[in-house]
């Protein structure tokens, strides 16, 4: 960001689709040329590995749902009386953040949804380059057909993590707020 424009906040822009593909790509790539020259010397898959994997797609999952709820309130009230809340002091209006804290809280989960994602597809495409590789081999090595199960569900465990972390990217995007004094709905936010 350059600060030759004033006015502008910093921002972080969602996760483009083509980067969780290079991502993907660049990791099947890998894993098939390391594998194919290093399998013998590499350590036995551990179904673990992919049970740690799910948790941490739990977690994501879970802090997607909690500040999806935050941001955006239940569809059983009105938003005249989600309102009338927020003016009570009794819970912020949809998109309206109580304190600087939260929004901070906000901001790291979508920096932490970011990293996430990619993580997730870079790895995804590792245990997918892995799979097809094992899958070709396992006629042939006894320790490949061993291998496949657990590389399976690595695979599931990362395309799990990764659309989590979509999910809490998405989750953590501010709902656009009601125009209050009348000003142009398109007009820059932040101002002072």
């Amino acid at each position: 960001m350059s600060d030759d424009q004033p006015g502008r906040g910093p921002s972080l822009r969602p996760t483009a689709p083509s980067t969780l593909g290079v991502a993907g790509l660049a990791g099947a790539a890998l894993t098939l040329l390391l594998v194919a020259r290093y399998y013998q010397q590499a350590p036995e898959l551990a179904w673990y590995n992919s049970l740690v994997i799910f948790v941490l797609a739990v977690l994501l999952a879970w802090l997607a749902w909690t500040t999806r709820k935050a941001l955006r309130p239940g569809r059983g009230r009105s938003r005249a009386a989600v309102i009338a809340d927020g003016a009570n002091g009794t819970s912020p209006a949809p998109g309206r953040l109580a304190g600087p804290e939260h929004a901070l809280q906000i901001a790291r989960f979508a920096v932490l949804a970011k990293a996430a994602a990619v993580a997730g597809a870079l790895f995804f495409g590792a245990y997918l380059g892995f799979t097809v590789w094992l899958a070709i081999q396992s006629g042939r090595l006894t320790a490949a057909a061993d291998d496949l199960p657990s590389a399976v569900l690595g695979t599931v465990a990362c395309a799990a993590l990764t659309a989590s972390a979509l999910w809490l990217e998405y989750s953590c995007r501010i709902p656009p707020q009601d125009d209050d004094n009348g000003s142009d709905p398109d007009e820059d936010r932040t101002r002072p």
